[in-house]
């Protein structure tokens, strides 16, 4: 969108000159942006066109509407003259009024300071924050008010023949998902063709997640927000959704967002740890710490629901105008922060535990209308453990039992739960597990069997942390190998032995006995050697 340029002088130069003067050239209106939107248009500025004094129409005009060959006049259209006075006398500056003062009513101001207002305002490019968009916006608003039909109706965007002067086009579209509405300003003037590009914005939202390894991290609080993490059964899983406005939210005056919040079965939400904060700018909610004097809390201006929701998500966080906050402004960022805990329907493996957040938003500054933005989703992992005992030749072996212990923090090992062990159990299974360190106890010895050493092992995994798709790559078990990625299991087969116990094959001890044994066997026959010399010598 240009700006509105030299109308000042053009006016005053053609309202006193006595050429013919003819109506302009029909443009062909093209606006960018995506298809099937519907447009009005509002016509506030006639243009009339005439040759220039001296010039006889020479081929050289021919096509060419440059201001060398035409001169241009505006004339203000009679059906929006009221708005357009009310605009101008109600938002002039003082310098417009300069020459002949300030009339006392907006009745009293001329077409000429009309257009001598609007030349002031600028617009570079269609730039949502200069002037001519502000103006604009509550030009549109007046003529909405005032119930005035649209000069052209059902105009596609696509080659639309139209009067040149200067147009104000409105989306009209009955939108629905990610969009939104726009509007814009054109000044036709001496073009064949005229293409505009819309500035349209919309808001953002996005969901995180914390991790945390048991074994090495004191306080998951101290950790990063994730696309993904993983997570023992029983743990509680922070989660953080953050949604900003969109950069031209100023023209809304009233603006909508309601976060619609998903979880899955293997997660329950605390219902009492939802809160809601307001940050000064998307950057300071990303820094999100307790010392951060941008925060506010803004829970008590929100409305939460958790039972009864249409469109099955687990919860809504709504307001249904954020502008009636103090202290919001279109850089604002709301976040909201909820607990969940991991529970024993909890998929294991790659499938994950997926979870997402949309939120809906205004879309339209001028009506009622709501859009969604597109889902943001995290996924929280967990594993399993299963351990297959056996007896030497293979067979699975009845009669044992064992119990898992994880390291924490403090490199002490803790319980698991209980033992697991029954008379004819012979595979054993741990499900919901994160990384860290653990060890194996055999706590129950099958009968006429060896007690197998215990084994202390690490689980660690690799999954995607920023990515549209979080997804589980990696699944090591340590010291009981690699896991199943598809399914999170971890699998070890378990040997118990009868007779002498011995220690585990790969064990400390285990090389110290064959060293052991082989220092005897070279004792041995030195011996042998030492004591066969000797017998020759006494011969």
């Amino acid at each position: 969108m240009k700006k509105f340029l030299s109308i000042l002088l053009t006016v005053a130069m053609l309202l006193t000159m006595s050429t013919t003067v003819f109506a302009a050239e029909d443009t062909s209106l093209n606006i960018t942006g995506p298809a099937g939107r519907t447009y009005a248009g509002y016509k506030l500025l006639n243009l009339t066109t005439s040759l220039k004094e001296g010039s006889h129409h020479p081929a050289a005009c021919d096509g060419n509407h440059s201001d060398d060959c035409y001169n241009y006049a505006y004339t203000v259209a009679d059906k929006y003259r009221t708005i357009l006075q009310n605009e101008t006398h109600t938002n002039g500056r003082n310098e417009l009024w300069v020459t002949n003062g300030k009339p006392a009513t907006a009745a009293g101001v001329t077409d000429a300071q009309i257009l001598e207002y609007l030349s002031g305002q600028s617009s570079d490019n269609g730039d949502v924050y200069m002037t001519m968009r502000l103006v604009a916006d509550r030009i549109y608003r007046a003529i909405k008010a005032a119930g005035i039909e649209a000069d052209k109706t059902d105009l596609t965007g696509v080659n639309d023949s139209i009067e040149q002067g200067y147009w104000m086009f409105a989306d009209v579209t009955n939108l629905t998902g990610n969009e939104t509405n726009s509007l814009v300003m054109v000044d036709t003037k001496g073009q064949n063709a005229v293409t505009i590009n819309p500035k349209t914005a919309l808001p953002t939202v996005e969901k995180k997640v914390k991790d945390i390894d048991d074994s090495e991290d004191d306080n998951i609080l101290d950790n990063g927000w994730n696309d993904s993490a993983d997570h023992d059964i029983g743990d509680t899983v922070p989660f953080k959704l953050t949604a900003t406005l969109p950069s031209n939210a100023q023209f809304y005056q009233s603006y909508k967002i309601v976060f619609h919040d998903t979880l899955s079965a293997g997660l329950t939400l605390n219902d009492a740890s939802i809160k809601v904060l307001m940050y000064e700018t998307k950057h300071k909610a990303d820094v999100d710490t307790d010392l951060n004097d941008s925060m506010k809390d803004v829970t008590a201006d929100f409305v939460i629901t958790t039972d009864g929701l249409a469109d099955d998500c687990t919860f809504e966080v709504a307001r249904e105008n954020i502008f009636t906050i103090e202290g919001v402004t279109k850089d604002t960022a709301f976040v909201v922060y909820y607990e969940a805990t991991l529970n024993d329907a909890a998929v294991m493996g790659s499938a994950g535990n997926a979870n997402e957040v949309y939120l809906e938003f205004s879309n339209d500054p001028y009506g009622d209308s709501t859009g969604d933005t597109e889902s943001d989703k995290v996924v929280v992992f967990t594993y399993e453990l299963i351990i297959n005992k056996t007896d030497s030749h293979g067979h699975p072996l009845e009669g044992a039992g064992f119990t898992l212990y994880k390291k924490d923090i403090s490199g002490t090992y803790n319980v698991l739960g209980t033992e697991i062990k029954g008379d004819a159990m012979t595979t054993f299974t741990w499900s919901g597990l994160d990384d860290g360190d653990y060890k194996l106890v055999e706590s129950t010895v099958p009968a006429g069997y060896n007690k197998m050493s215990d084994i202390a092992f690490s689980v660690s995994a690799e999954h995607s942390e920023i990515n549209g798709e979080p997804s589980l790559t990696l699944l090591d078990g340590d010291l009981m190998g690699l896991g199943d990625v598809a399914t999170g299991a971890i699998t070890k087969d378990i040997v118990n032995n009868t007779g002498t116990v011995l220690p585990e094959t790969g064990a400390q001890g285990t090389f110290f006995l064959i060293l052991g044994g082989a220092l005897l066997v070279v004792v041995a026959a030195v011996f042998m050697i030492t004591r066969k010399k000797m017998s020759v010598y006494e011969d």
